[in-house]
């Protein structure tokens, strides 16, 4: 199954008014909306380059049990690849789960992405935000 991340772009503060309003229960976001949210394409692009989305796609084929069994499958340096999940899993892509002693298991949240800006979401917040003022 294919799993697709949502991923959304807009200034830092609207994501910021967008969180506001989600908490005090003033802004219901649509169930087709983005989870993830980046202030521009050059962000999104450091952390989904080619290279990390081909980890996660070889992540979800192989489950490896371990960052020591993805270093092995995907030839790279063990201590590279630790923090290249550490920051997948920060930004919501990976999950680090225990493993077998101490070890982790990478699991790959999404494998595919769609990458939007919308004009809608980004109307809504800004009349929230004139109400809030």
């Amino acid at each position: 199954k294919v799993m697709k991340a949502r991923i959304g772009i807009m200034s830092e503060q609207l994501i910021r008014v967008r969180a506001i309003a989600i908490a005090q229960g003033k802004y219901k976001p649509a169930k087709d909306e983005p989870k993830i949210w980046y202030t521009s394409l050059n962000g999104i692009s450091q952390i989904l380059n080619p290279d990390n989305v081909a980890l996660l796609r070889l992540i979800e084929r192989e489950r490896p049990d371990s960052v020591s069994a993805l270093a092995e499958l995907s030839g790279r340096n063990k201590s590279n690849l630790s923090n290249t999940l550490k920051g997948l899993s920060d930004k919501g892509f990976v999950r680090l789960e225990k493993g077998p002693g101490r070890s982790l298991k990478p699991v790959a949240l999404f494998t595919d992405f769609e990458i939007g800006i919308t004009q809608e979401i980004e109307d809504l917040l800004a009349e929230l935000q004139l109400h809030a003022a």
